[in-house]
């Protein structure tokens, strides 16, 4: 039986998915090559990772509902993340953070298959 905590939980977490989603998309998007405005990527680039760090929360949140332990190896993601907002400030912008984030493409591709699965799992 599902209890209104888990079931909240897993609600917010629906919603922190789908807007990884959209952000990724757009980051997806732009290291493919389509020109965004730079406000535009730094904007999805910090949604991305303020939904990741809340996405994460809410699954170790129903692990340890469930009495268990989860490890969220996506540490060098947020440092990729960190340094791409981070260049935003910098010159060439574009270049230095389409780079970036081309280095870190796998790990976001890694992130993004985990949720889409949990998303269908608790659905």
């Amino acid at each position: 039986m599902q209890t209104d905590a888990e079931a909240r939980i897993k609600q917010d977490l629906l919603v922190e998915i789908h807007n990884l989603e959209q952000n990724y998309t757009v980051i997806k998007s732009f290291v493919a090559g389509k020109d965004y405005d730079v406000e535009v990527i730094g904007t999805s680039i910090q949604s991305f990772k303020d939904s990741l760090n809340r996405a994460s929360a809410y699954v170790l949140a129903l692990y340890n509902l469930k009495g268990k332990r989860v490890n969220i190896p996506w540490d060098p993601l947020f440092t990729s993340l960190d340094y791409a907002i981070a260049t935003l400030t910098t010159a060439p912008k574009r270049a230095a953070v389409a780079a970036i984030l081309a280095m870190a493409q796998s790990q976001m591709e890694q992130v993004m298959s985990y949720f889409v699965a949990l998303k269908e799992s608790i659905k």
